[in-house]
């Protein structure tokens, strides 16, 4: 007897008729934000549940925001997974300033002192005090407020909890300050058992955000115990690892890693030479370029004790004018383990080039200590180059 086929639409069905409930199902379930956009880009239909409300992702793979264009106020957005621009947002408010990102906002910085706390994908603001209401900022003044702030690291996300606090690191002698709703003004940490200040990074960890000063040596700050001023000293890194090199702090599998990278700081070529004049110095006298990395784990638990480090695992970083963030690549198509993505944040370095910053960025892998582009095309700016972002609703 013969077997009649099947039509193939009885089997498949038309997707874009998927009953709205099962739509939202199937949109909680979709892990990253990426795919979620991609979610919505099905049809009518799948567009119309690709609300905030049904975004339920976590960890998410950082985005490249690819530096202002001339002239413009949109930002472009790369995902490392889809290979190339996801996303353009139209962003007025970030144009002609420094950004800093935590969490998936950015903080803005003017010429003028201008702050704001800025969602880049909702453009939500939470205006913040003026670089002046910090305590010393005649002390610390910069040659422009663009570079006054160097880090900022969010507590947790304004819109999950009123009661964050924003952590940042300031002026040229990278001082620790810190806001949080209401404040009128910065506070400054003003109490350190050793150290005066000097911090290059900062992360927020089970309560307590940590700072790693240029020599090593990383302070816990609680300010939310009755203390809030004060900086305590729990490990300190012998300087030798640092001298000259940028330490980052990050969380990666549940412990307290510091990544030293080394090669971003400004080398000047005419240096010893008998008529070298700082003051004179041009694009041709200086350069460059990431060419290592080392990694420390720290035990806070154990009497501040440290050890070298050779190996990420399944962990991938990502560093720079970001908040330091790690992930866990195996989820992940097109991420790598044991490598460090970085891109340019030496200020030091870049504002003696006329393009600015956005040449020293790549893909270092810890495994044979080889380098590769992160972004294949160009972006530079002399006030906010390429940086990381972590996508998210709002």
């Amino acid at each position: 007897m013969a077997v009649r086929p099947v039509a193939s639409i009885s089997l498949m069905g038309n997707w874009a008729d998927l009953g709205e409930d099962l739509l939202s199902l199937i949109a909680k379930r979709v892990a990253l934000y990426d795919d979620f956009l991609s979610f919505g880009g099905v049809c009518r239909s799948w567009r119309s549940v690709a609300v905030v409300k049904n975004f339920r992702g976590s960890e998410q793979i950082p985005w490249l925001m690819l530096s202002e264009k001339d002239n413009s106020d949109e930002r472009q957005f790369v995902s490392l997974r889809k290979g190339g621009v996801i996303r353009t947002v139209n962003l007025p408010e970030a144009r002609g300033k420094r950004c800093l990102e935590t969490l998936g906002w950015l903080v803005t910085i003017s010429e003028d002192g201008e702050m704001n706390l800025l969602h880049p994908f909702s453009r939500v603001q939470i205006g913040l005090p003026h670089v002046t209401n910090f305590k010393d900022y005649e002390d610390g003044r910069m040659e422009s407020n663009i570079i006054f702030m160097q880090k900022a690291v969010l507590s947790s996300r304004p819109e999950d909890n009123a009661d964050f606090v924003l952590m940042t690191i300031y002026a040229g002698r990278g001082w620790l300050g810190f806001w949080r709703p209401g404040d009128k003004t910065w506070t400054t940490i003003e109490s350190y058992s050793t150290h005066p200040g000097a911090f290059c990074d900062i992360i927020f960890h089970k309560g307590l955000f940590y700072g790693i000063a240029a020599g090593g040596m990383v302070f816990a700050c609680d300010v939310w115990g009755p203390n809030p001023t004060a900086a305590q000293l729990v490990v300190d890194v012998p300087q030798k690892y640092f001298m000259g090199k940028r330490p980052y702090i990050v969380e990666s599998a549940g412990v307290i890693l510091v990544a030293v990278r080394d090669g971003s700081m400004p080398v000047f070529l005419e240096e010893n030479s008998d008529d070298f004049d700082p003051s004179k110095v041009t694009e041709s006298d200086v350069d460059y370029e990431t060419c290592d990395f080392e990694l420390f784990e720290l035990d806070l638990s154990n009497e501040g004790k440290w050890g070298e480090k050779t190996s990420l695992g399944d962990s991938a970083l990502f560093l720079g004018d970001n908040a330091s963030v790690s992930v866990q690549a195996s989820r992940y198509h097109g991420i790598k383990a044991n490598c460090i993505y970085y891109t340019d944040d030496c200020w030091e370095s870049y504002t003696f080039f006329k393009r600015g910053g956005g040449k020293d960025m790549g893909i270092f892998d810890l495994e044979d200590g080889s380098q590769m582009p992160c972004y294949n095309g160009e972006s530079f700016s002399p006030i906010c180059p390429p940086m990381w972002v972590n996508p998210s609703s709002l």
